[in-house]
Parts: structure tokens; sequence; C-alpha cells
């Protein structure tokens, strides 16, 4: 159990010094420039929301009345992050949902080119969720054992995450992303019914 834990944090902790190595926490990134033509383009923010409060307190962003709606979360907790502090939620049987901002790291933009450059794992443009641009990518594709990650664009700079780790007793074991994709649309009604 403690060992499932760990690779989870370890994955997420992973993928947030993959996209944290294009600059500095809270400032923007160097360059806006538009993705190579080797790669999809990435898609832009239309309606870019501001997240400042849920950086330091990523547990905010999903009450805990979601929580359990969506994923059945008993508890949760604020772990320490490379770029930002992320938020855990376990359910019963311990599978769990992190969440965590992602800002001044260069938006999606930075997410598809990690994805191109990465070689490994996956990567999948998502249809917007509650009409903001997202991807699916991870740096080991573990989506048919309870692993996916869900990156969402809130402005051209910033994405947040959400990634799952989930036991095989879990309703959402074989399909995670969809468990996540469920998850960034609770998180996004909060944040804007809280913008």
């Amino acid at each position: 159990m403690t060992k499932t834990i760990n690779r989870a944090a370890a994955i997420g902790l992973v993928l947030l010094a993959a996209t944290a190595c294009s600059s500095t926490p809270g400032t923007p990134p160097a360059s806006t420039a538009p993705p190579s033509s080797t790669g999809p383009q990435v898609p832009q923010v239309a309606n870019p929301l501001n997240v400042g409060k849920y950086e330091q307190d990523p547990c905010a962003a999903l009450t805990q009345a979601q929580a359990t709606e969506v994923f059945g979360a008993v508890r949760n907790r604020k772990a320490p992050g490379n770029v930002a502090p992320a938020c855990a939620w376990n359910d019963s049987d311990n599978s769990s949902i992190h969440l965590g901002f992602l800002p001044g790291q260069g938006g999606l933009q930075t997410v598809y080119k990690n994805s191109i450059d990465a070689g490994g794992g996956y990567f999948e443009p998502s249809p917007a969720i509650s009409d903001h641009p997202a991807a699916f990518s991870g740096v080991h594709d573990d989506r048919q054992s309870g692993g996916c990650q869900v990156f969402v664009g809130v402005t051209n700079e910033e994405t947040f995450s959400v990634s799952s780790n989930l036991r095989p007793s879990s309703s959402s074991y074989r399909d995670p992303c969809a468990l996540v994709t469920k998850v960034a649309e609770a998180a996004l009604a909060t944040i804007k019914a809280g913008a």
C-alpha cells in the first residue's frame, strides 16, 4: 500500500520536475513561441482563470463533497512539490488522486513540447474540459492499470494536473482517464466559482 502511494508520488514529482525545467516558479516563460511544426498545434486558453489562491493550497480546488461524489475520497493531504504543493485524496481502499498547479512553467506548450521530446510514456490531446484545453500525458503508460494524468490549461502559461493511482478494486481502475477528467471538471467548477 505504501509502495503504491510512493510510486504515485514519485511519478507526480517526475512529471512536475519535467515541466519545472522551463523557468523559475512565478515568472513568465522566456518564450511563448508556437511549437515546432513537427508536433500538434497547442490550443490556447480562451478564458484564463486566476488560480493564485490555489497554487499554494491545491486541496481547496476540490471540495470534500466533490471529492466524495466523484471519487469516494475519505481523506486528503497536502504535500510539497517541485514547483508548488500538491494535494492527494484517498478513498477507503487507498486508491488516490493527486492535483497540483504548475505556475510559470509554460502551460500546455511545455506539456506538448515535453511529450514530443520524451520518447516514452504517452501523450494524447484531450477534448476541452469545461471549455479549457487539456492533454493526457505521462512518463509511464499505466492507463491499463489505474494510472492516468491530465494537464488542464488555466492560462497560456499555467496548467494544473490531476493524476490517479488506483488499486484493482477501484471501479475506475480500467478507465482512470475518465476519473481524472471528472476530477478536473469538478476542480474547474470550484475555481470558476471562487474566481
